[in-house]
Parts: structure tokens; sequence; C-alpha cells
């Protein structure tokens, strides 16, 4: 059971991987856009331009597919904590896991609202100034995200650090080195080479995460295949 929650983990993490590749795989292109937010209320320029150049169609796409895909994430929960010793802190960890990945749908999602409000508003504009209250519904919709997205990230990153520090004290059946090799900091590690070194740009802006998450659910199967 324990191998085959993990390969439901890894699924799950590669179709969230897929889903940000969709939905937030863009570059900013200020060029074509900045007419359309440089002198309007809209508070995230940034975010408001990212997904403009991006069909309808493929952003329901990238928000559908990690979506439906949640019950897969839960279900590798099974196998997070059956490779602990079920202590306090297992237990703390797994529950900061579950509702990080229970909220996780609705803050992806909420990218979606935020481009096809944006989409639809430049469209109204005609490629000129956003009007003040279109400005207004997309801060509403980024408002929506930031507070749904932090959440979700706080309580996900928390639970991995937790359970990062279980398996480098040998209070898992993993390695200890396995510790260093966790979501965390695999998703730091990808976000500074994608930043930094633009390796896999503009597909993986905003991937970080979920290619920590498939990267470590692979590990572990091909740990406890070995």
């Amino acid at each position: 059971m324990i191998f085959l929650s993990l390969w439901a983990g890894l699924l799950s993490g590669l179709c969230w991987l897929l889903g940000d590749i969709l939905l937030v795989g863009f570059e900013v292109d200020k060029e074509s856009y900045d007419s359309f937010t440089e002198q309007s209320r809209i508070g995230n320029k940034k975010l408001a331009m990212l997904m403009l150049s991006g069909s309808v169609g493929r952003l329901r796409l990238g928000a559908l597919v990690a979506n439906f895909s949640i019950p897969l994430m839960l279900v590798s929960l099974y196998a997070l904590f059956g490779l602990t010793n079920k202590g306090l802190w297992a237990y703390l960890s797994i529950a900061l896991l579950g509702i990080g990945f229970a909220l996780s749908p609705v803050a992806h999602v909420a990218f979606y609202y935020v481009g096809i409000i944006s989409k639809k508003a430049y469209k109204r504009s005609g490629g000129q100034v956003c009007s003040d209250e279109d400005s207004e519904l997309i801060n509403e919709a980024v408002l929506f995200l930031d507070i749904t997205w932090r959440t979700a990230i706080a309580l996900t990153g928390l639970g991995w650090l937790v359970y990062s520090l279980l398996i480098v004290t040998g209070q898992t059946m993993l390695p200890a080195y396995l510790g260093l090799l966790s979501p965390l900091p695999l998703s730091l590690l990808t976000i500074l080479l994608v930043e930094k070194l633009r390796i896999g740009r503009p597909y993986l802006n905003g991937a970080g995460l979920n290619i920590g998450f498939s990267l470590f659910y692979l590990l572990l199967l091909l740990h406890i295949g070995s």
C-alpha cells in the first residue's frame, strides 16, 4: 500500500507540475501590455499581465488538471505517515501537509480567474489603460489569490520542514540524507536555477514546489524499490 500511495503522490505531483506550466508558464510581456497597466489602478501589474498571452483553454486546462489530481496527493499522505515512527511530530507534519494540500486547489484555480478576468479587461480596453472598474475587479481577484495561495504554501512548507527534520533526526525509515532532498530544499534549489540561471524558463516559472514534490516522491520510490 505504501508503494501505491507513493505512486499516487508522484502522479499528482506531475499533474500539478503540468498545471503550473500551462497556467503560469509565461514571461511578463511588458512591451506588449504595459499600456494596459501602466496608468491603471491595478496593484499587482506583473500578475495582471502574466497570463494575457495564454489562451483561455490553456489556462482552464492548467487549473483543472491540478485540481482533479488532489485526491491522489492526499492519498500519498498514507505512505508519508507509514514511513515515520508515528510519534507526535509525525502526526503534526502529516496534519500540516494534509491541510496545505486540501487548500491548494482553490489557491491554484485563483490564478485562472486572475488570468481570465485580466484577459477580458484587456479586450474591453482595446489594449489601452484598464478602466477603474476592471482594475478593482482584478485587484479583488489578486487579493483572494494572495490569501489562499500564501496560506496553502505556508502550511505545506511548514509540513515539509517538519517532515524533513523527522528524516534527518532518524524518526523515519528513510536514510537521513533524504531529509536534504525533501520538497522544501529541492524547491528552493529549483527556484534558484530557474530564476538565476533561467533554466526551463518560461515554462517552469512558478513550478518550483511541484518539481521538488515530484522529485521527492520519485526518490522515495527508487529507495523503497531498491
